[in-house]
C-alpha cells in the first residue's frame, strides 16, 4: 500500500474494490476488502443494529444513525479503540504487547468473530491491567458496518 497509487483487490478473479491505498482501507466496500487490508487486521464482531444504536453483544457501543433495524458484522479497525475507563464495549483482557510508541492490547469478546481482539493504543495511556478487563469507546471513522447477508458496507452517521 505505501509504494501505490492505486490498488485493485479481486477475489476469486472479480474485481471488489480500485482506489487509492487509503480510501479503500478508509472505505472498505464489503467485509472482503476490509479483511484483506491492515495489519494488524480489522477485528471483527458479530453485532445488531436497534433503534440507532449499534449492539456488539449485550454493549450498546455506538449510535448508528440513518441504519435500520437489523444484524451485522462490526469491523474495528486496531487504531480504532479508545481506552476508556467506563467504555461501552467491555473486553477480556489477555496481554499487552509494547511495540514502542504503541501498545497492542489483546483481549477477547464473546461476539469477536477470532479468537482475540488487537487495539493499538499509545504507549503514554495508562491502562489498568488488575482487573482482567478492559474497555473501549469507539472512534465511529474505524468502525464498519456490513450486511450479515450480502456482507457489503452500510454507511452510518455518527
Amino acid at each position: 500500500m505505501s509504494i501505490s497509487d492505486l490498488i485493485v483487490v479481486m477475489k476469486d478473479g472479480v474485481v471488489h474494490q480500485i482506489g487509492k491505498p487509503q480510501e479503500v482501507y478508509d472505505l472498505p466496500r464489503n467485509l472482503f476488502v476490509a479483511k484483506f487490508l491492515g495489519t494488524p487486521p480489522i477485528n471483527v464482531f458479530t453485532g445488531e443494529v436497534r433503534g440507532g444504536v449499534l449492539y456488539v453483544g449485550e454493549d450498546g457501543v455506538l449510535p448508528v444513525g440513518g441504519v435500520k433495524d437489523r444484524k451485522v458484522f462490526v469491523g474495528v479497525r486496531p487504531e480504532g479503540f479508545v481506552l476508556q475507563a467506563a467504555g461501552p464495549l467491555s473486553c477480556a483482557l489477555q496481554a499487552v504487547e509494547v511495540m514502542g510508541r504503541d501498545r497492542s492490547v489483546v483481549s477477547t469478546h464473546p461476539a469477536a468473530v477470532s479468537s482475540t481482539i488487537r487495539a493499538i493504543i499509545p504507549s503514554d495511556e495508562e491502562l489498568d491491567t488488575k482487573h482482567g478487563t478492559v474497555r473501549f469507546a469507539l472512534k465511529p471513522n474505524k468502525v464498519h458496518l456490513f450486511d450479515a447477508e450480502t456482507e457489503e458496507r452500510i454507511p452510518f452517521e455518527a
